[in-house]
């Protein structure tokens, strides 16, 4: 009786093992950000590219980013034009948010709610 016992235990622990691989390959990458009080942002969506972090006002992001993780305490907005010129798309991105693609490059950013079109 005993060895059949430990032989469904092991069966079991094998069948977690075979599924496990399987379930991490669907999951979402996960930006690798270091651990600051600012910004970091990527120049091209889901985190690829060139990593730059803000820590302040950006009124000419050059080249352009397009993904970000907000780990500043404030809300930041992302412009699609430079110098915070809101005639463009603009995406806010709230504090401990993570945005995998603005659907937009954004070419300026600073801290604060968006300014919406007039």
């Amino acid at each position: 009786m005993q060895k059949v016992g430990m032989f469904s235990a092991v069966a079991v622990a094998g069948l977690g093992t075979a599924v496990l691989p399987a379930a991490s390959a669907h999951a979402a990458a996960q930006p690798i950000c270091p651990p600051v009080i600012g910004v970091c942002t990527w120049t091209e969506p889901n985190f690829e590219s060139d990593l730059r972090i803000l820590f302040d006002e950006e009124p000419f992001i050059a080249p352009p980013v397009r993904s970000a993780r907000n780990q500043d305490f404030q809300t930041w907005c992302f412009y699609e034009r430079p110098f915070f010129d809101n005639r463009g798309q603009v995406r806010e991105v709230n504090r401990g948010e993570t945005v995998n693609d603005f659907g937009f490059s954004a070419h300026s950013a600073r801290r604060g709610q968006c300014g919406y079109k007039d």
